[in-house]
């Protein structure tokens, strides 16, 4: 369905592209990093610096985004808490390539600035931690199970001679 041009959120999410256009004219995602920020450099933001970087981590945020997959299949559209869970499963990783409104290709998710810790909380990379050691434990049981089949299996064969 078509969206109506009367509607608050049309507006919103023109004026979220509008701003989005005007950024990406000026840098890229992210646009150019403020020279305070700089590794090396000390000094505080000014506050357009703060704007700048507030409106990049609620468009990074609000944003529609799509990856591909291992096996290079496009997958999405998908939200923010989408990704994080994905992330969490192991679908998704830092070298992942993901598209969304403002880039011209699909890049590395450790190339789009706020993204990643956007995705990688706090609270997220514990539920990864969690996962994969939970993960470890099952699969040490499965491969005793399966130590104890082979030996099982190997019996059977030798019998049938």
């Amino acid at each position: 369905m078509p969206p109506r041009y009367d509607s608050p959120e049309h507006w919103d999410a023109t004026r979220a592209q509008e701003d989005l256009d005007f950024h990406m004219k000026h840098g890229g995602v992210g646009g150019p990093m403020p020279e305070e920020r700089k590794p090396g450099r000390k000094g505080k933001l000014s506050f357009v610096d703060k704007e700048q970087i507030d409106f990049i981590r609620f468009a990074t945020k609000k944003n529609i985004w799509y990856y591909r997959d291992r096996l290079l299949c496009v997958r999405g559209p998908c939200t923010l808490p989408v990704l994080r869970e994905c992330w969490v499963k192991g679908i998704i990783d830092e070298n992942t390539l993901i598209w969304g409104q403002g880039l011209q290709d699909y890049i590395p998710v450790k190339n789009v600035r706020t993204l990643l810790p956007q995705i990688r909380t706090p609270e997220v990379r514990f539920a990864t931690w969690i996962s994969k050691h939970s993960l470890a434990r099952q699969l040490n049981k499965v491969r005793q199970l399966r130590g104890e089949n082979r030996l099982r299996e190997s019996k059977q064969v030798e019998n049938m001679r």
